[in-house]
């Protein structure tokens, strides 16, 4: 099996690759590569068996290619090099010479027949949105999913779709990012995409293109010139979440999203390192932030203008998380509306340009 390809072709396409390949794992050929082609274009895939990402590439194809190479050592010949041409040559026991005009690399490859397959999905139903959309609701959204392995459903996003619009949620039990938008689905569906699925298809969306989504019961697949991303849906039933958005926050506070985001990154650095807790005075047209780390003996205090007409009201909540909602609501101000300081706060963009309904839920902390 003898190939040849550019080298600045094939390194931008592995480094995407490896966002794929599994930092740890009890099945080495995963963090491999398969290699194949019958003659035409260069295919290349890496997977961790829930996502799956492949790159048809422009290269001199000489016999049919099928093996699997380890991405780490075939990296660190490709990272080194620049728009020089590569020469591979595979012999019968998956041994890979990679050959340069000034040099040779010799790496053990191993059988595509220990590569796992890839899922096939079958369309049942496809969404199409524009890249400017759907990057701003990746962006929205991606944050809230949780990290823990045990509880499964909220590692993704939900797609909810029905003949009126579209909804993507997400939510980590602490905070909850929805997001609507008025595109018509061909039937009514819910579906849990991994979080894992959306990072990588943001690295490729191009502000003047549509992306359609194809939907089967098991699997979502989206596809960008000569790219194919894949996924499995995640088999899990998502919570309720209209269940916990308030109905009844009558507080309602209007803040300078740049003035309220610039103080909450000052004082950070000054709360607790495990709580990250900024408490927040309301009254007056004005907020008093605090925040104080007892096992450093620091603290910080800052005021800032807000428009709020109410009794003084007190409520806290992680800085981090408060911060990182107001960053991604593109918009200049933002209106809280609260209820107490043991409800859930609700946090929506005031005049948002875009055609996205977007909103916020954050759990306050509990004050001594």
């Amino acid at each position: 099996m003898t190939f040849q390809i550019n080298n600045d072709v094939l390194n931008e396409a592995l480094k995407s690759l490896n966002r794929v390949v599994p930092t740890r794992t009890t099945l080495p050929i995963l963090s491999c590569v398969l290699f194949k082609s019958d003659g035409g274009k260069l295919n290349i895939r890496s997977t961790n068996l829930e996502v799956s990402m492949e790159f048809n590439l422009e290269a001199n194809i000489n016999e049919a290619v099928n093996i699997a190479i380890p991405i780490s050592k075939i990296l660190n010949v490709t990272n080194s090099l620049k728009k020089e041409n590569l020469s591979f040559e595979v012999n019968e026991n998956f041994k890979v010479k990679i050959t340069t005009k000034f040099g040779e690399y010799n790496i053990m490859g191993v059988s595509s027949e220990d590569f796992p397959n890839k899922a096939e999905t079958v369309k049942e139903n496809s969404l199409s949105f524009s890249s400017s959309d759907l990057e701003e609701i990746i962006d929205y959204t991606i944050n809230s999913c949780s990290s823990d392995d045990l509880k499964p459903a909220l590692q993704g996003v939900l797609l909810t779709f029905n003949e009126a619009k579209t909804t993507f949620v997400s939510t980590d039990g602490h905070r909850l990012s929805k997001v609507d938008i008025e595109k018509n689905g061909p039937t009514s569906k819910k579906l849990i995409l991994p979080v894992k699925f959306f990072k990588l298809i943001q690295a490729f969306l191009n502000e003047n293109d549509e992306v359609e989504f194809i939907l089967s019961e098991n699997h979502a697949e989206v596809f960008f010139k000569g790219i194919n991303i894949s996924t499995r849906l995640i088999q899990d039933s998502y919570p309720d979440y209209e269940k916990v958005i308030p109905q009844s926050n009558e507080k309602k506070v209007i803040i300078d999203n740049k003035e309220m985001t610039e103080s909450l990154k000052r004082i950070s650095s000054f709360s607790s390192k495990k709580t990250k807790q900024a408490t927040l005075i309301i009254n007056n047209n004005k907020i008093n932030i605090k925040t104080e780390d007892t096992e450093s003996s620091s603290s910080a205090n800052e005021e800032i203008h807000c428009e709020y007409q109410g009794e003084e009201t007190m409520v806290a909540f992680n800085c981090d998380y408060l911060r990182e909602i107001l960053e991604k609501t593109l918009t200049e101000k933002t209106t809280l509306l609260l209820k107490d300081n043991q409800s859930a706060a609700l946090i929506l963009p005031e005049n948002s340009a875009t055609p996205l309904k977007k909103l916020s839920l954050l759990m306050p902390i509990r004050l001594n």
